[in-house]
């Protein structure tokens, strides 16, 4: 291809947005060390308290990872140098799409007109080697990304089908597919822009790298005639057939990648082709017309220009890319789990609080209450109403503690949620009760029927005092861990935003 060969390959000077993106990173580090949640004024075995652990272990280990992933991108950032001066078209499709055979035939036709042609395979340390032409076959015959370098500046790049059977093949084909500036989709005649395929693709058009479909086995077996006897001979699919099939797939591409809000101008016009009836016909310039190949390679040609624009900006798509899918992605799926199960503590706790501070208020009123008569009792001989003061607000304060820790056990109260010292305010004491004897009034013993009762009502209005201020230090701590959750919660949309606005700018025409 003349246009690639001859085209300018210099890259934009992309420094200053490689150190926004940085910048972001670090940006995004400093924002989730400043949003952990703490725990303090929780028990360890709380249920809320485990869930911060988990949210805060969720960020940790994320962020513990990023030098790791860091490293797994290298080997795509040293194959994307050794291309360096090429434009890199993935050849992209299920197993079985043909996408060996398409490389090897436009492999024969850049080497019949006298351009040097290699192929080379991906080896272990993530470096080129050469290798021997691609195997054709009807089962999965690639194993490892492998290449064929047409003349000097285009390059098919070959990986294992997205759609593999076999997992570590996909995995192998996502780590890639950053090199390449441009793809080449290939889906078979026989089922062509299946739905399945188009979802993966709608991935590498979020890239805005340029997308050529390119419908595959587009030949039929037809009866012929031949010496009297009928026989069935492989032909080119008649042209009404191809434009058919080929405004279909653009249809239905077009609807999915308007239907994720996907720039559908990166959507090439799709081709279909027949190797086999190209090389069955000798590779004539008639026989490869007629297979669709000219077609093919002037949508080529047409895809040189976008396919440079994307490679001139490819290494801060490739930075781009892993921050938003492999950082923000990893952080979304670890984080906001733990998120939404912390909330979910957080508001079943929160629920229960005003059942649980009336209960408690019940069960210390009735624990002290019960006590009344037995310390009016032992006090009564020396009408010693201060001692039976006394011996309240010490058998208050410890069915406090009790009751407190059965009730809000989640909890580390402070000072805030302590009672005040009961110290009742009336100044009812025994009463001595009179009897009249011989004309005169004589003491037949003490009453504590007063007594009693203002104590009674002081007893109440302490414990609802008290209560209300554990309750509401309580719901003062749920409060605190709900603003924040939602503020590390704002952490990842806010980044989100940032990256966008850097794409758009990396994306900007210039």
């Amino acid at each position: 291809m003349a246009e690639a060969e001859a085209a300018a390959l210099a890259s934009d000077d992309l420094n200053p947005l490689l150190a926004r993106l940085d910048g972001w990173l670090s940006g995004l580090g400093t924002g989730l060390a400043s949003a952990r949640l703490d725990a303090a004024a929780l028990r360890e075995d709380s249920e809320i308290a485990r869930r911060i652990a988990a949210a805060n272990a969720a960020v940790d280990a994320c962020v513990s990872d990023w030098p790791r992933q860091r490293d797994a991108l290298r080997p795509v950032e040293a194959l994307a140098r050794s291309l360096d001066q090429a434009v890199v078209l993935l050849v992209f499709g299920k197993f079985n799409a043909g996408k060996s055979s398409l490389c090897n035939v436009m492999a024969d036709r850049f080497a019949a007109h006298g351009a040097e042609v290699a192929c080379f395979r991906l080896n272990a340390d993530g470096r080129l080697e050469p290798c021997a032409r691609f195997t054709e076959g009807a089962t999965e015959t690639t194993s490892r990304i492998q290449g064929i370098r047409l003349g000097k500046r285009l390059v098919l790049l070959d990986t294992p089908g997205l759609h593999s059977g076999t997992g570590e093949h996909a995995a192998l084909t996502r780590r890639f597919v950053d090199c390449a500036d441009s793809v080449l989709w290939l889906t078979s005649s026989s089922t062509p822009g299946q739905v399945q395929e188009l979802d993966e693709l709608a991935g590498e058009l979020r890239r805005a790298k340029p997308l050529l479909p390119v419908i595959t086995r587009s030949d039929r077996y037809e009866e012929d005639e031949i010496d009297g006897a009928l026989v069935k001979l492989m032909r080119n699919k008649p042209m009404a057939d191809r434009s058919g099939q080929e405004a279909d797939v653009a249809e239905r591409a077009r609807d999915k990648l308007a239907a994720r809000g996907l720039d559908v101008a990166q959507l090439r016009p799709p081709v279909s082709v027949s190797v086999h009836m190209a090389r069955a016909e000798g590779e004539s310039p008639a026989a490869m017309a007629a297979a669709g190949m000219d077609r093919l390679y002037a949508a080529l040609r047409a895809l040189v220009s976008p396919a440079l624009a994307y490679r001139r900006r490819k290494p801060a798509e490739v930075r781009l890319r892993h921050l938003d899918e492999t950082v923000l992605g990893g952080l979304q799926a670890l984080l906001r789990p733990a998120l939404e199960q912390l909330n979910a503590a957080l508001d079943d706790v929160a629920g229960q609080l005003d059942h649980r501070g009336a209960q408690m208020q019940e069960d210390v009123w009735r624990a002290v209450v019960s006590l009344l008569p037995d310390l009016l009792d032992a006090h009564a001989p020396e009408r010693d109403a201060e001692g039976v003061r006394g011996s309240v607000s010490r058998a208050l304060q410890s069915a406090w503690a009790e009751v407190l820790d059965t009730h809000f056990r989640d909890f580390r109260l402070g000072r805030d949620a302590q009672p005040a010292p009961f110290e009742p305010a009336t100044d009812i004491g025994f009463e001595e009760i009179m009897i009249e004897v011989d004309g005169g009034l004589q003491s037949a013993g003490t009453d504590a029927t007063r007594l009693h009762a203002a104590l009674e009502r002081e007893i109440r209005d302490w414990v609802a005092v008290a209560a209300d201020h554990a309750r509401e230090e309580c719901a003062a701590t749920l409060r605190e861990v709900m603003v924040g959750a939602e503020r590390l919660d704002a952490v990842l949309p806010a980044h989100e935003a940032s990256l966008r606005e850097i794409r758009s700018d990396l994306r900007a025409p210039a």
